[in-house]
């Protein structure tokens, strides 16, 4: 059987998905091990990436005339600004945090740029490329949930049971499994130069799912301007 359009994107970028699912970020999440600070930083950063994501799913509802396109957009705006939300509010008081707090942390800069990169392919791209920029982030999320939650059920006591609950969820799946269809769709009417777009979009997200996880690992944070000073006075010469 010939894999879908969407399929063989991901095994072309196959490297890239499976050392996600290697990557010690998401292995320690996986076990409870991954220290609360860690996870916070992930959490912080995530809140800022979903409010953009939203956002690009308001624009691929601009860029169909179909009607039960545009609604499935709209549902899936509200269920990331609403489910997700939950899930971060949940962790929100347990850091003892504000959500007012959350949506001021500064976005480090691989989530900064991952986000612009989305926003960028929002504003100028066609359907495709529009659903394509945000399909590494939907799919890889329930590849990881169903990867780990096969493996054994999270134990009662699991700092992060619920995060893996959600995303081991088949409703969670389900949206992945929608978008993969309307890019298979919209792929099947393009030309060689379009699809490779589409590769070259679906790559470059997923790289940036790799790179969130590193990101997250070392909370990458923007250099102040002391660091910024150090960092050139070694590099002046003698």
């Amino acid at each position: 059987m010939t894999d879908s359009f969407t399929e063989t994107m991901r095994r072309e970028c196959s490297a890239i998905w499976d050392a996600q699912l290697a990557h010690p970020f998401v292995v320690a999440l996986a076990d409870g091990t991954l220290p609360q600070a860690t996870f916070q930083f992930y959490i912080l950063q995530d809140a800022r990436f979903l409010t953009d994501l939203a956002k690009t799913f308001a624009f691929a509802a601009t860029k169909t005339d179909d009607r039960d396109r545009i609604l499935k957009f709209g549902e899936f705006l509200i269920d990331t600004v609403r489910v997700e939300r939950a899930l971060h509010e949940m962790y929100a008081e347990r850091f003892g945090l504000t959500m007012a707090q959350m949506a001021a942390t500064p976005m480090a800069p691989t989530s900064y740029a991952y986000t612009r990169h989305m926003l960028q392919v929002a504003a100028t791209g066609s359907l495709a490329e529009v659903v394509t920029v945000m399909l590494p982030c939907a799919w890889i999320y329930a590849v990881i949930g169903e990867h780990f939650t096969a493996l054994g059920e999270p134990p009662t006591g699991h700092p992060y049971r619920d995060w893996l609950a959600m995303y081991a969820n088949p409703d969670f799946a389900a949206v992945g499994a929608w978008l993969r269809a309307v890019v298979d769709d919209e792929a099947a009417r393009m030309d060689d130069r379009g699809r490779q777009r589409l590769r070259d979009i679906f790559r470059t997200s997923s790289e940036y799912e790799w790179r969130f996880w590193q990101m997250a690992w070392t909370r990458e944070g923007a250099l102040s301007a002391r660091d910024w000073e150090v960092t050139l006075a070694r590099t002046k010469k003698p």
